[in-house]
């Protein structure tokens, strides 16, 4: 098989990084993108001499370095479509087509070239972003649509195919025809005639098209750590942006006082110390989400609100111009006067009614007038963290509804609020993006129908909300409705967000793993929560299991009050063989199994002397993805454990978390039976909360929401223990 190589294009998104070299020569380690293709193919068995590149833009840089090149001069008026017509016009091989600007792991090629179909196309199932192309499979999972005009799809081409000699001579002709379209337009007119099917691969690829792209692929592979900053991290937005980074992204939060230990303080209203927050952290991106928000002060003090939404704006544009940083900046629709019935576009006239809105634009022009660099408009926001947020709308009604006082909210202001998870999840997305972006949900509401949703999703009276009459908009624009930059900046409605809201206050999975032991929430001590879990699953497990351990063994720190139950009711000794040297480190929150994997293998360190010849049972506090209790089984079995077991004191998780609590990752429970988990981490066996002991626990706490554990339709048995699929008892 002839492998091709598209490599003609210059990579002008990239801006002066390319302008001597096309963007398939840029550095990636100690190997340019093109040199580490070119290995990986070889290493994979396919010979130099069958891996044909074509090149164009600074032609030369290539053909200095591979012999096997064809040159495509018309590539600046052209697309590679004309490319792979020049390399497969004469061609009656079986063909590996891939773009060379893809980074991806060195095992991919392998797995790929083990595929039998004659046709296939390496996709993706993920959400789209800009610029991604679209794919549309079948039922039996064929390919039946290809293309960047497809922005729906759950299916995204990642750039790498395999197109049989037979379906090659009949592409050819297409790909002359369509010279200046990207291939993927001639290649779906075949889609009638051969059969493409989908192929996937749990390795990541990363098309480089950006300078983000480019620095993300390197953050994966360990060449380069992508740092952002979030400014204002303490912040109700600011702290949702910072910890939905932090699952993929090295992230520093900032603060202005020293309120929250986990973030630095740091005064942006001064240049001195912004500078040199820049030359000790070295941050690419920084996302400003502080600010003076609420308008009233704003008005009262003019000189703080210039100060801190303006002339802090202005020293972080000028040090991120200086140390070549993007700056993400968060705005208002309150740029807007809101008096005009139409969408307001991001380029529309600003008429702001008040000083705050009048802060905002000329925040937006200082930045603006950064080339790197966004504008996030956004309406009202919503939404939760924890304990120590700020008292927004939702929660002082709630407040004012639990004590049943009557509320009168607003009916004339017309809002569109968003959740602060999207959000955060929505400018996640978009750190490769500049201009301007507009977020907002598509449900207008006043604060007197909002305060009815919230009042009807927390179950309280309705009637208790009642319409101020009296209210006026002094200084308010009445209705700004922004006009989307694209339907995937489109946030949930206020009721589903409300949902979503309530079901993070009430997670179950603040009692299982997320808060510390020694705090009260719900009413109940955490500790003493855990260690009654752990004994429950205690009493329910298999006595000729118990009688085999010498040692019950935490996984630190979540499975340590688990564990200590387990052992108090089976007698079973409990010994820390297991140790964190660093305490402060959370993994759980990382979205990347990879990047966990090797978080963990720091974080964890087993006791030799303690595990040698030993039977153990490994209690942690449940499995989701199963990436800790891999790793930490992996490390016993060096120590020449003699057995181990896993006890869960949770049922298996079978749902995602639908309200954003836990990172969007691929549960363990999707690709591998319960029945098989003892195969999978190579143990004597793993065994489960029975679910009815769990239920009776969670139950008990007033609107807890356990969904992820709940079972599903088809019947999962109650209680599971892996080697029999049968009840504990």
């Amino acid at each position: 098989m002839k492998v091709i190589i598209l490599a003609a294009g210059r990579g002008l998104r990239l801006g002066s990084m390319t302008e001597h070299i096309p963007k398939c020569m840029l550095p990636f380690g100690s190997e340019t993108i093109l040199g580490r293709q070119v290995r990986i193919l070889e290493e994979a068995g396919i010979r130099p001499e069958d891996v044909t590149i074509i090149a164009g833009y600074k032609a030369e840089t290539v053909t200095a370095l591979y012999n096997n090149v064809i040159i495509n001069d018309d590539y600046y008026k052209t697309d590679n479509s004309y490319s792979l017509y020049l390399a497969i016009r004469e061609t009656t091989d079986d063909v590996l087509v891939m773009d060379g600007d893809l980074i991806f792991e060195d095992v991919l090629i392998r797995q790929l070239l083990q595929i039998k179909n004659p046709n296939w196309l390496l996709c993706r199932k993920t959400r789209q972003s800009l610029g991604d192309t679209g794919a549309i499979l079948d039922e039996d999972g064929s390919v039946c649509g290809i293309g960047k005009h497809i922005g729906d799809s759950a299916y995204t081409y990642c750039g790498i195919a395999r197109i049989s000699g037979t379906a090659a001579r009949d592409l050819s002709g297409q790909l002359l025809e369509n010279k200046s379209e990207w291939y993927t337009v001639p290649l779906a007119r075949l889609f009638g005639t051969h059969l493409f099917t989908a192929a996937f691969s749990v390795h990541e690829v990363f098309e480089v098209n950006t300078y983000f792209d480019y620095v993300n692929a390197k953050d994966h592979f360990g060449i380069e750590k992508l740092n952002i900053a979030v400014t204002g991290a303490s912040g109700l937005l600011g702290k949702k942006v910072y910890h939905i980074l932090k699952r993929r992204y090295r992230v520093t939060g900032l603060q202005y006082s020293s309120g929250e230990p986990e973030f630095i303080s740091l005064d942006i209203t001064n240049r001195e110390s912004v500078k040199a927050f820049f030359e000790l952290y070295h941050p690419q991106i920084v996302v400003n989400c502080a600010g003076l928000a609420e308008p009233d002060r704003c008005e009262a003090d003019r000189e703080l609100a210039l100060k801190v939404n303006v002339e802090a704006v202005r020293i972080l544009c000028e040090v991120c111009r200086e140390y070549t940083a993007k700056l993400i900046h968060i705005s208002t629709d309150y740029v807007f006067d809101g008096e005009e019935e139409a969408e307001y576009e991001p380029g529309h006239e600003r008429q702001p009614q008040n000083y705050y809105g009048h802060t905002k634009v000329e925040a937006e022009n200082i930045v603006m007038g950064y080339k790197n660099s966004l504008v996030v408009r956004i309406p009202i926001i919503y939404g939760y963290n924890d304990a120590s947020d700020k008292e927004t709308f939702p929660l002082k009604v709630l407040g004012n509804l639990k004590k049943g006082k009557t509320v009168y909210m607003d009916n004339k202001q017309v809002r569109y609020p968003v959740l602060i998870d999207e959000v955060a999840m929505m400018i996640g997305d978009s750190l490769s993006r500049s201009g301007i972006l507009h977020i907002s949900s598509a449900v207008p509401v006043t604060k007197y129908t909002w305060a009815r949703v919230i009042a009807r999703v927390f179950g309280f009276d309705e009637a208790l909300v009642r319409e101020d009459r009296e209210s006026c908009l002094l200084n308010r624009p009445p209705h700004v409705k922004l006009k989307l930059s694209d339907e995937k900046y489109r946030a949930s409605d206020i009721v589903r967000g409300t949902e979503i809201m309530k079901e993070q206050m009430h997670c179950a999975f603040k009692l299982i793993y997320s808060t510390h032991p020694g705090d009260s929430i719900y009413g109940i001590n955490v500790g003493e929560f855990r260690y009654k879990l752990g004994q429950k699953l205690g009493r329910s497990l298999p006595r000729e299991i118990v009688r085999k351990l010498d040692y019950i063994v935490p996984v630190p720190s979540s499975g340590l009050y688990y564990a200590m139950g387990v052992a108090d009711v089976t007698q079973v000794p409990y010994l820390q063989a297991l140790y964190k040297p660093d305490t402060t480190a959370r993994s759980f929150q990382i979205a990347s199994n990879r990047a966990r994997a090797q978080m963990i293998r720091s974080k964890i360190l087993p006791i030799r002397s303690l595990l040698e010849g030993k039977s153990i049972a490994l209690v942690d506090e449940a499995i989701f993805t199963g990436t800790t209790l891999k790793v930490v089984c992996d490390m016993c079995k060096a120590c020449n454990v003699k057995k181990i077991y896993i006890f869960l004191p949770t049922p298996p998780c079978y749902n995602r978390c639908g309200a954003y609590v836990r990172p969007e990752r691929e549960l363990l429970s999707e690709f591998t039976d319960v029945g098989t988990l003892r195969d999978y981490f190579k143990v004597e066996d793993v065994l489960f909360q029975p679910y009815g002991n769990f239920e009776e626990s969670i139950c008990g706490i007033g609107g807890i929401c356990y969904e992820c554990f709940k079972q599903t339709a088809s019947g999962i048995p109650c209680a599971i223990t892996t080697s029999t699929l049968t009840t504990c008892s």
